[in-house]
């Protein structure tokens, strides 16, 4: 088991990986939205990457959140046998990619024509080809899900953090050196060169472990439709998130032009306290959690129950300053070249509603792991399903007349319904008796925290305006202070449990 200072230096460390390749990203997308801005290219472009998108998340979001537990029960029996079953495991996944692979290739056409209806002949015919360079990439992240899933199972997290530095890094340089000659096809190079690079970054660490190819098959079906059995809800409900993001881009090709692209910039920049704070939680708790789950539900719910009051704490003060100060983050990120003000004005519409459910944006995911590791897969893929059901229905209606908003407020109100769907579910399983107190503290902590973050949203929006007359950055620093410094003092008046939960992660 971990020890207290073990996870929060593991945490810390991954935070600033993280947040390095996510300022990457940042400066990744902001060269895209300088040379293509929110034009019918740009929507081309992230329609296209959707396809190879779709299919890896499956494939990878199953290796990696499929394989610490199983990986990590094999271990405690036999080190050995846990490494022959990974190096089975992976090789399947890998042919099972390059098959998805060939027939995308074939079926390209009627793909995209699925996913982009709203488009016109030419940017069909450009979205076909963009997509045929970008699908082998889906056999890069495939072995590298499979890299990470082993490597943060033996509580190794500095590599795979790197993968983003190491992806936006090669997409940077490619989109500078053949965005102009090669147009958006040199883009589309760089997702797959920037695909591969996350594999070989972390191909010295995986080294270590005897992680080879296995080609027999046959004389493992058993082992591998055992195994298939256990993943596929975890491959069915990583399909259902990606169908969420495919039916926001699918509504949005039939709104107005660069509404697509306003979408991803948008979720861009939501992603960006997600990745860079609650991620790394969400990641070194993982394997913590699977190992609590082996041991007994009350030793998993006490960890698990203490990672969503910290995660609701630390999400709280960065909704506030994105609520208040969307416009400026989005300016400051984007708006420059192509990108211009009303690409602006667009991209802040998605991302105010986007920002307001930030929480359940960060407690899905937490909670979709933790119901992994109890083994629980279906349960996580029928709240999936529920999920894009609501989704498509919701983003449909309100799209209608509140345009990309709409389509945010119903990604919103999905994460909303389907976290509390999982948290009802991890009371319901416990012993109620004996558990409720638990659940009762930490409903008040997300209630407590929901009244000051309030207060201070109230508050801090009423000085905006002067806070306007400032520089941009000098606004973005104002206003971060402001909510970020009464936030910490009203938790300690308060006395927000969220503050120790951050410091008792430990072995008991």
């Amino acid at each position: 088991m971990p020890t207290r200072s073990y996870l929060l230096k593991s945490v810390g460390l991954v935070t600033i990986i993280t947040a390095v390749g996510k300022v990457l990203g940042f400066g990744r997308e902001s060269i895209i939205a300088a040379y293509f801005g929110a034009s019918s290219t740009a929507d081309v472009f992230f329609v296209a990457s959707l396809i190879p998108t779709i299919l890896f998340t499956a494939l990878g979001s199953g290796l990696q959140a499929g394989v610490i537990p199983l990986y990590l029960e094999k271990k405690a029996e036999n080190p050995l046998k846990a490494d022959d079953f990974i190096s089975l495991l992976g090789s399947f996944f890998m042919l099972v990619a390059a098959v998805m692979t060939m027939a995308c290739v074939i079926f390209t056409k009627p793909i995209v024509m699925l996913v982009a209806p709203g488009f016109s002949d030419a940017e069909l015919e450009l979205t076909e080809s963009l997509t045929r360079i970008m699908l082998p990439s889906l056999l890069f992240f495939t072995l590298s899900y499979m890299a990470t899933g082993v490597l943060n199972a033996n509580k190794r997290f500095i590599l795979p953090a790197l993968t983003s530095t190491a992806q936006n890094t090669v997409i940077i340089l490619a989109t500078v050196m053949f965005a102009s000659p090669l147009g958006v096809e040199g883009l589309a190079w760089g997702f797959v060169l920037g695909a591969a690079s996350q594999f070989l970054i972390q191909y010295p660490s995986l080294k270590r472990y005897n992680i080879r190819p296995i080609i027999s098959f046959l004389a493992h079906g058993r082992q591998i439709v055992q195994t298939l059995y256990t993943f596929y809800p975890i491959i069915i409900a990583a399909l259902a998130i990606q169908l969420n993001s495919v039916v926001d881009r699918i509504i949005a090709t039939s709104l107005e032009t660069g509404s697509v692209s306003a979408l991803n910039y948008a979720n861009r920049l939501l992603w960006l306290p997600l990745s860079i704070v609650l991620t790394p939680l969400i990641t070194v708790l993982y394997p913590s959690i699977v190992e609590r789950a082996l041991i007994s539900y009350n030793s998993f719910l006490g960890l698990t129950l203490r990672g969503v009051k910290s995660l609701v704490f630390l999400a709280i003060p960065f909704m506030i300053v994105m609520l208040i100060s969307g416009n400026s983050l989005i300016t400051l990120a984007f708006q420059r070249g192509a990108f211009d003000a009303s690409a602006t004005e667009t991209t802040n519409t998605a991302f105010f509603f986007y920002s307001a459910a930030l929480p359940f944006f960060a407690l899905r995911d937490y909670l979709m792991n933790a119901f992994y590791a109890l083994k629980k897969t279906k349960v996580a893929m029928y709240s999936c399903l529920f999920a894009v059901f609501l989704n498509v229905l919701l983003s449909w209606l309100l799209s209608r007349h509140l345009g990309v908003g709409g389509i945010a407020i119903a990604s919103g109100i999905s994460m909303l319904l389907q976290s509390l769907y999982l948290f009802c579910f991890l009371w319901h399983k416990g012993d109620r008796r004996t558990d409720a107190a638990s659940f009762r503290d930490a409903l008040s902590e997300v209630g407590k925290l929901s009244i000051i973050g309030t207060s201070i949203y109230g508050f801090v929006l009423w000085l905006h305006p002067i806070a306007l007359t400032f520089p941009i950055i000098v606004e973005l620093v104002f206003v971060s202070v402001l909510v970020f410094g009464l936030y910490l003092a009203l938790s300690m008046v308060f006395k927000v449990s969220g503050l120790q939960a951050l410091s008792r992660f430990k072995s008991k």
